[in-house]
């Protein structure tokens, strides 16, 4: 999120889905200062923690429109950057055509290969654009020290993503994780 969008102070940022890619960049994103940081899933306790690790908005994408909801949040004007990481292409479609004039759209999620994706070609008239991101994009000399530290500082919580099982649970990970009560099952042996 920091290294691909670079989204620049009273900007708007959507992160399509509240998995654990997704909560690290309403993370990411609470540390810059965005006027809107909306986070969208179909699970309301991933977006109950993304509300706490620093969404400004929530949009259940179980009950709501989410086409209309952004639209709502940003004045009609579209968001500035999104952060599809669902690997749903329908998601990723939503996710463009959110964008407002000059929006970029980083792509995260990974579905299967040969996977494709209609899109509206006028929208990019506007100049939306769509990158896809590897690893963060980052060099990791530079990146995992200032991770560190921002932890050590207790400004990026990742231990709130995370649950421990002993392997005797492992059924139970599971089903918590397809559940949505765990975003990261770390099963300790």
């Amino acid at each position: 999120m920091w290294n691909v969008l670079r989204p620049a102070a009273g900007s708007t940022l959507a992160v399509y889905g509240a998995g654990a890619v997704g909560l690290s960049a309403v993370m990411a994103a609470r540390l810059l200062p965005l006027r809107a940081v909306v986070a969208v899933d179909r699970v309301p306790e991933r977006l109950a923690l993304a509300a706490e690790l620093g969404a400004t908005y929530t949009v259940d994408a179980a009950t709501e429109n989410v086409d209309a909801r952004i639209s709502e949040i940003t004045g009609g004007r579209g968001v500035d950057h999104a952060v599809e990481t669902s690997g749903d292409p329908t998601v990723l479609r939503t996710a463009v055509d959110a964008l407002g004039i000059r929006g970029t759209c980083a792509v995260v999620g990974e579905p299967p290969a040969g996977t494709e994706v209609t899109l509206d070609v006028q929208g990019f008239m506007f100049g939306k654009r769509i990158v896809g991101v590897t690893l963060g994009d980052s060099e990791p000399e530079t990146l995992l020290p200032v991770l560190v530290t921002l932890h050590r500082q207790g400004r990026l919580p990742l231990e709130r993503l995370v649950r421990y099982y002993s392997l005797d649970e492992l059924n139970a990970a599971a089903e918590d994780m397809h559940a949505g009560r765990v975003v990261k099952p770390v099963v300790r042996f």
